[in-house]
């Protein structure tokens, strides 16, 4: 009886990840996108003043929705257990007095600062674009209350409803607002960026709504372990200091996941202000210089950052799926399991990361023409954002080891340790990002390499205490030559093919075909180099095709 009671919980766990898993790809891909035709909506000046307010929000909303969750998860669990019912509803209690205050003053903060934190960023009118973001702070407080309280029962579907709603929502709302303030008053792009923020609002409120619901339905129906009553074997235990405990486990959470929204932050209070100083210095008027500043900020983090961050979401579906591999195969200490799925983990973020960098640094112009009106219509926007991917695309190759190797180290069971080596990455990229746009001609460029500095710290880091901690050994030439060789026949393939069509043909034409020509030649070397071994198919999802395909004996 008791095996099959585990065998069950077991099974629900693994549907319970297999399904947020699943939204939280889904909301990835999403938010990859997101950003693409609101662009092309608000246009250069809205996204700047988007670009500025968004780092602050995702800033304070860390405080609620990073650790706070997880502490909430891991003592409802803890509690249920030990069949403690009473014991964990006082924490959904305490949790959700502590959300609430949390919500009320993040909000406050957000909406009462908003024009100094517009103006210190150095585009006043993104005070609208703050104001209007500060709403979602504490309807995120509140949601990630019944979030972390249903996690810990192992019942993930209300969090998943609730993130695809949310997605959803923002994106039906935020392009309706921005699209009509665009043509109530195109004079006046802040306005565009606030209905696209207000929209963000209005989706949180939305999926607190649902989660609510769903939460309550289960409640009715009693379908959920907290509808039972306490075991009579087991006792209920006080639980004193409950706030305590849960910032106990959350506060380190959340200073981890503090750290890329904090150089987000740097990026919206230096870009703008140091590239305005130099360009007054160098003759332009104050408002002259303010608006190249704004567009060369938009043509980074609206432009170029998107499709920087897409080959991201595959590697987040592969470390998603290694953490379990991995922990299970920790806690029972299989080091040869461990050494072989963290192995190939890294023969995965190469085999990802090293194409779509290649492919972004020869097509990152042409692909954005594609997408951005303002990139195609403009020949000094082409030249200015092609410049800025030829640097930005060298961070996919270390982004996708830092995403892919710290789902692994987590699941070695050391989640601090990429922290650190992210907390180092990004000290570096602030600091090598005021030395470089201040003291330097690289201006915009400057920043992109900063960003590049950060991700290669981290990647780096990482992957040698991987190899390091493990003991492992690692085939350089399957993991790192065979992928980079591929990549660099590749990209010479598409630069050929692109520039032929684009000469001879239309250039949406060629870059089209050029990426299904650099598809091709490198799954095709891949294939011929045979970088992956028997070990690896364990790990490997349809491990038949990819048998036949790179001739896995």
């Amino acid at each position: 009886m008791e095996k099959t009671v585990n065998n069950t919980q077991k099974t629900s766990f693994v549907q319970g990840a297999a399904i947020l898993g699943m939204a939280g790809l889904l909301v990835k891909i999403i938010g990859a996108v997101y950003r693409i035709p609101l662009a092309n909506i608000v246009g250069e000046s809205g996204m700047a003043y988007y670009e500025v307010a968004y780092p602050y929000y995702s800033w304070l909303l860390v405080i609620s929705s990073a650790g706070l969750p997880t502490a909430i998860s891991k003592l409802v669990s803890e509690r249920i257990a030990l069949g403690d019912i009473s014991g964990a509803k006082r924490v959904f209690a305490s949790a959700l007095k502590l959300l609430f205050i949390i919500g009320v003053v993040t909000t406050a903060l957000l909406f009462f600062l908003s024009g100094g934190i517009a103006r210190l960023s150095g585009a006043a009118p993104a005070k609208l674009s703050l104001m209007a973001l500060s709403p979602a702070l504490f309807f995120v407080s509140i949601m990630c209350a019944y979030r972390g309280y249903l996690q810990g029962m192992q019942c993930m579907t209300g969090t998943a409803i609730s993130q695809v709603v949310e997605q959803l929502v923002k994106l039906l709302v935020g392009f309706t607002l921005a699209y009509i303030f665009v043509k109530l008053r195109p004079d006046r792009p802040e306005l565009a960026a606030m209905g696209a923020l207000i929209g963000v609002s209005v989706s949180e409120l939305l999926a607190l709504i649902v989660i609510h619901f769903y939460y309550t339905a289960r409640i009715r129906r009693r379908t959920l372990p907290v509808c039972q009553r306490d075991a009579e074997d087991k006792p209920a235990s006080p639980l004193s200091g409950i706030m305590s405990k849960l910032l106990l486990i959350a506060i380190p959470i959340t200073i981890g996941a503090s750290i890329m929204p904090v150089t987000g932050i740097a990026d919206s209070v230096f870009i703008i202000n140091i590239l305005t100083g130099r360009g007054v210095a160098s003759g332009l008027d104050a408002e002259t210089a303010n608006t190249a500043a704004r567009t060369a900020y938009t043509v980074l983090r609206s432009y170029v950052t998107p499709l920087i961050n897409m080959p991201a979401v595959l590697t987040l579906a592969l470390s998603m799926s290694l953490v379990p591999a991995i922990s299970r195969a920790a806690t029972r200490r299989e080091r040869r399991v461990v050494n072989s799925a963290s192995r190939t983990g890294i023969k995965l973020a190469m085999f990802i990361g090293a194409p779509c960098t290649a492919g972004l640094f020869v097509l990152g112009g042409p692909i954005m023409a594609l997408l951005y009106g303002a990139v195609r219509n403009n020949p000094e926007r082409f030249v200015q954002a092609q410049q800025v991917m030829f640097f930005a695309a060298i961070g996919v190759l270390f982004l996708s080891l830092v995403q892919t190797l710290t789902g692994i180290i987590q699941g070695m069971g050391k989640p601090r340790v990429p922290v650190y080596f992210l907390a180092v990455g990004g000290a570096v990229k602030v600091v090598s990002m005021i030395l470089l746009m201040r003291f330097t001609s690289l201006g915009i460029l400057g920043a992109a390499i900063s960003t590049v500095l950060c991700y290669a710290i981290a990647g780096i880091g990482d992957t040698i205490y991987v190899i390091r901690k493990t003991g492992m050994f690692l085939s350089y030439s399957d993991t790192f030559i065979k992928p980079m060789l591929a990549s660099l026949a590749m990209g010479f393939a598409v630069f050929g093919v692109y520039r032929f069509f684009g000469t001879h043909g239309h250039p949406t034409v060629g870059t089209l075909i050029a990426i299904a020509v650099g598809v091709a030649v490198y799954l095709g070397l891949m294939m011929l180099l045979r970088p992956f071994s028997p070990s690896d198919l364990e790990f490997l999802p349809k491990r038949q095709v990819f048998k036949k395909l790179f001739r896995i004996r």
